[in-house]
């Protein structure tokens, strides 16, 4: 079951990543518009899942894990297939929202189920990984469509790729646990779960250092006399293989301690940026900040669901994934006029300060702390 629910998790954010490229060029070409206005679109996507993840969580929570990911995977199949027929902005920018919607119910749903699991450290971390394949490969088959076929093979593969994870999705269970089944709705349910604060501050101060390489990199190697390709490539080749290759330590490892370690990485790579302003000093950054996010945001989800009864998970999940959404917004902007003001050294800077200051949240880390999933003892 757990490889279906992997498959469900590629497909659908493989759909997202064939996106990533296509949209900018879309919104300058065709659409004949700025870049100013490619941000917008962004910002209107992104804006919609911070509002959309508490409904989902209440919808993974009451209505189920597989009801939230099959609504969110048809929702980005459906809006992906209308951008065949899009040709003015404004209905481009509402598909861009609904798109936005859908990426909120699917990650949430996916996202809980992998927490219901007898063994949701290992779970969620496999999760990760297939979320970050997906979203890694996709530009890249993305390029390859467009080459070939123009925009419409790209729409088209990216809606034929969320409804196959829609379709799978309707061969999973309901949920994984058991109370969940046998449990009414709780009526006092709420939009957000206060246990998933601390993680989600944790996973915002995380997300500035990754708002520094993912909005800003392509300029600061310009400004070095080279280009992004490879850097992010390499990225996410440190960021999976931590994840593969540290698959049991971030299962069983106190999360308070790999959130910290996560954070100051993430810092120390951001201001290596700022500090270093070369070749060599760019790789380093970016494989310290690849080795951070590796690290980060399995050890906060499995913060945010611990101790929890089932059916408050699917709400606990969606207050800290939001949390991303936030800061890449307020991280984007403020680094942006930052280094308007200041240069892209002074962006850098700040968001390795943010990045390593999250990592208070979590001091001190004790010895015999262990939040999060428990240790898995199941047999190998």
């Amino acid at each position: 079951m757990i490889g279906r629910l992997l498959v469900c998790a590629a497909g659908a954010f493989l759909s997202i990543g064939l996106l990533i490229p296509a949209v900018p060029r879309y919104v300058t070409g065709p659409l004949d518009r700025q870049a100013g206005m490619v941000g917008v679109s962004l910002a209107v996507t992104a804006v919609a899942g911070v509002l959309a993840r508490p409904l989902a969580g209440r919808v993974a929570d009451r209505a189920g894990r597989r009801t939230a990911l099959c609504a969110g995977a048809l929702l980005l199949s459906g809006t992906s297939l209308a951008l065949l027929a899009v040709g003015r902005l404004p209905l481009f920018l509402v598909l861009r929202g609904i798109a936005g919607i859908g990426e909120a119910l699917a990650y949430v749903g996916l996202a809980t189920l992998a927490s219901d699991h007898r063994r949701p450290g290992a779970a969620i971390n496999h999760f990760s990984v297939a979320v970050n394949a997906g979203l890694l490969t996709g530009p890249v088959i993305a390029e390859t469509l467009y080459a070939a076929s123009g925009f419409a093979a790209v729409w088209v593969t990216a809606a034929a790729v969320a409804l196959g994870s829609a379709a799978l999705g309707l061969t999973l269970p309901k949920t994984m646990s058991p109370d969940t089944e046998s449990a009414s709705p709780d009526p006092r349910t709420r939009l957000y779960h206060t246990s998933a604060l601390r993680p989600g501050f944790g996973y915002l101060a995380s997300v500035w250092g990754y708002t520094a390489i993912s909005a800003f990199l392509p300029l600061h190697l310009a400004a070095l006399g080279g280009s992004g390709g490879l850097h992010f490539l390499v990225y996410g080749g440190v960021l999976v293989a931590i994840r593969l290759v540290g698959h049991r330590l971030l299962a069983t490892a106190a999360p308070t301690r790999l959130a910290v370690t996560s954070l100051l990485l993430t810092g120390t790579g951001s201001t290596l940026l700022a500090a270093w302003p070369s070749p060599a000093g760019t790789w380093c950054a970016i494989a310290l900040i690849g080795a951070g996010q590796g690290l980060g945001l399995p050890a906060f989800l499995r913060m945010a669901v611990h101790g929890l009864p089932a059916r408050e998970r699917g709400s606990a999940v969606a207050t800290t994934t939001a949390f991303f959404d936030i800061g890449f917004l307020t991280a984007a902007l403020t680094l942006g006029a930052l280094a308007d003001r200041f240069g892209l050294a002074g962006g850098f800077a700040l968001a390795g300060v943010v990045s390593a200051a999250g990592a208070l949240l979590f001091l001190p880390v004790r010895h015999h702390e262990h939040e999060g999933a428990p240790l898995d003892r199941s047999p190998r």
